[in-house]
């Protein structure tokens, strides 16, 4: 028999709200800084940091591109965006403490994961269930873009930051803490959030307008609430695998963290609007001819402090 409890009902609260403002572990090489493939489809990153997000951001406007009017299309833009965020801070002197872990490891082994999903999703190979469940609304489901980029975020944040966290080490050589790099990270989402959004509704869904932040700051501010609250959860997930005793409490771990973002793929993927997926493409096939040129990152206001 189905409970609900306090917790059930404010994980509906904040995926439905965000739904509606957003529309109304592979270790990476500990080598730092330009990523180059190290097999099919993967990253690594050797010299500048800055030339591995530059790199990650054309990898991802290379799925982008290649997807066109598919809508897988919309997280990969998003993601996109926040690589640009990330490219202008670290060009701007951002103040991480160990920039080569966040920008550099951190980043390019956390591609790696959604690029592991998606190439497996293409070939037909099983996927993560919160990864199956983005991927399969994208393909057949009546989602506004707004909720494939809250699916896909919430594969990629919950199911799959985890994993690359521990892998990567909570702590630096020195034995610091990671925590502070990680939270200042929250403000290149922030700095993405209202460009990303705008070329979303742009290219492919205009309902996602309804959450640009220049008139609704509701909307930004529910989105950041909902993706701070995400990355604190995988964060707290990459402890419990980092401090496991053993693989069976490592296996208790990894299941928590499958079930968590398989639940909220569930809630995220509940609002639908049958015959919305033809409005979509309709509208996005005419703005296929009408390409986007969007600003170089290195002339880009900089990054906010």
């Amino acid at each position: 028999m189905a409970r609900t409890s306090r917790g059930v009902r404010t994980l509906t609260a904040l995926a439905t709200a965000a739904v509606l403002t957003l529309t109304g572990a592979v270790p990476a090489s500990a080598s730092v800084g330009v990523p180059r493939p190290a097999r099919a489809g993967h990253l690594t990153c050797e010299g500048p940091v800055l030339g591995c997000v530059r790199d990650a951001r054309r990898a991802l406007e290379a799925v982008r591109d290649e997807l066109r009017c598919d809508h897988r299309a919309p997280f990969a833009a998003i993601y996109a965006h926040l690589q640009r965020s990330l490219e202008r801070a670290v060009a701007s002197g951002a103040p991480f403490e160990e920039p080569s872990w966040l920008a550099g490891r951190l980043n390019t082994g956390f591609l790696n994961l959604y690029v592991d999903a998606y190439e497996a999703d293409r070939a037909g190979r099983p996927v993560p269930p919160a990864w199956r469940a983005a991927f399969d609304a994208a393909r057949t489901a009546d989602v506004n873009a707004g909720q494939d980029v809250l699916l896909g975020a919430n594969a990629h944040i919950q199911r799959d930051l985890p994993h690359v966290i521990a892998a990567l080490g909570l702590t630096r050589p020195d034995g610091g803490p990671r925590k502070a790099d990680y939270d200042r990270f929250q403000r290149i989402l922030d700095d993405a959030y209202g460009p990303a959004v705008r070329d979303v509704a742009r290219r492919y869904d205009p309902l996602v307008s309804l959450a640009d932040d220049r008139w609704n700051p509701l909307a930004g501010h529910t989105a950041g609430q909902l993706f701070r609250m995400w990355r604190e959860q995988a964060w707290e997930h990459a402890r419990q695998l980092a401090g496991a005793t053993g693989p069976q409490a490592r296996d208790r771990v990894v299941r928590r963290i499958e079930a968590n973002a398989a639940r909220w793929a569930r809630l995220l993927a509940t609002v639908r609007v049958p015959g919305y997926r033809a409005v979509r493409d309709a509208y996005c096939r005419t703005r296929a001819a009408r390409p986007t040129v969007l600003p170089a990152a290195d002339a880009a206001p900089a990054h906010r402090t």
